[in-house]
């Protein structure tokens, strides 16, 4: 009887799952963050980008140039949450444009393993000034 008991395969997929499943969901959770920060990162140097093509085709020193290419950033940031935009004044022709975001961390996971809820993202372009 225990000779029959023991060559019986009952619940050895269930305990091979339970035991791959912790792997697997650290690998989703993993992907998942990964996916959203590189979103954050590409969509911060857009932004960069785009405020500094602003700021060197509309620049004159008479006008508010630098809070129009700042706010051109902003909203072209309108998925990433509490983000920062700075336009440095020209020096040397150029423009340097930068943003920073602090986006939060989607899943619990990966988060707890990180230390933290939210991961800090930088972006800069330098352009020079079109005159």
């Amino acid at each position: 009887m225990l000779k029959r008991f023991f060559r019986t395969e009952k619940g050895q997929a269930m305990v091979e799952f339970a035991l791959v499943l912790p792997l697997l969901l650290a690998l989703l959770c993993g992907i998942i963050d990964f996916g959203w920060l590189y979103y954050n990162q590409i969509t911060l140097n857009n932004a960069a980008r785009e405020g500094a093509r602003y700021a060197v085709v509309h620049y004159d020193p008479t006008m508010d140039w630098k809070g129009d290419a700042e706010n051109r950033m902003l909203t072209s940031m309108a998925g990433v949450s509490s983000a920062a935009a700075i336009v440095s004044d020209p020096v040397e022709q150029q423009i340097t444009a930068s943003v920073t975001a602090t986006p939060r961390i989607l899943t619990g996971f990966t988060s707890t393993i990180l230390g933290r809820q939210t991961m800090e993202l930088h972006a800069s372009c330098t352009m020079r000034l079109e005159n």
